[in-house]
């Protein structure tokens, strides 16, 4: 079912209304000032998750084809090194942490695809 939403002239959403309100649609369109275009509902982007699970981001990687990519890479940092400290041993990945960010510049991936990843992460269940 499509829905629609009317704004005002600084964008903001007035109403939002569905197909099936044929009879309040047109209340409304004849209230509205001749010449208003009534525009498509377009829902919002889903929120990106500021965490995910340590098996949400494993499998995410895995789903992506990063995961062989991530362990060859944390296999070349010494067991101290903090990324690798922090690969192995987190139970949440936090989206802002230096570890994801190093993870990210090594697979060369930008902000908007790491929001995908962990939008895409918090869809995984065990």
């Amino acid at each position: 079912m499509k829905t629609y939403k009317y704004t005002d002239e600084s964008n903001t959403v007035v109403q939002v209304f569905d197909e099936d309100s044929i009879s309040r649609m047109s209340m409304i369109a004849s209230a509205l000032p001749e010449g208003t275009v009534i525009d498509a509902y377009v829902a919002p982007p889903p929120p990106i998750p500021s965490s995910v699970t340590r098996f949400q981001a494993l499998a995410t990687l895995s789903a992506g084809g990063y995961l062989d990519t991530v362990h060859a890479y944390i296999d070349t940092l010494p067991r101290s090194n903090i990324t690798r400290l922090a690969f192995e041993n987190a139970t949440d990945w936090e989206r802002a942490s230096p570890t994801v960010n190093a993870l990210a510049t090594m697979l060369g991936l930008t902000d908007a695809q790491i929001d995908e990843l962990f939008i895409a992460a918090a869809e995984v269940f065990a």
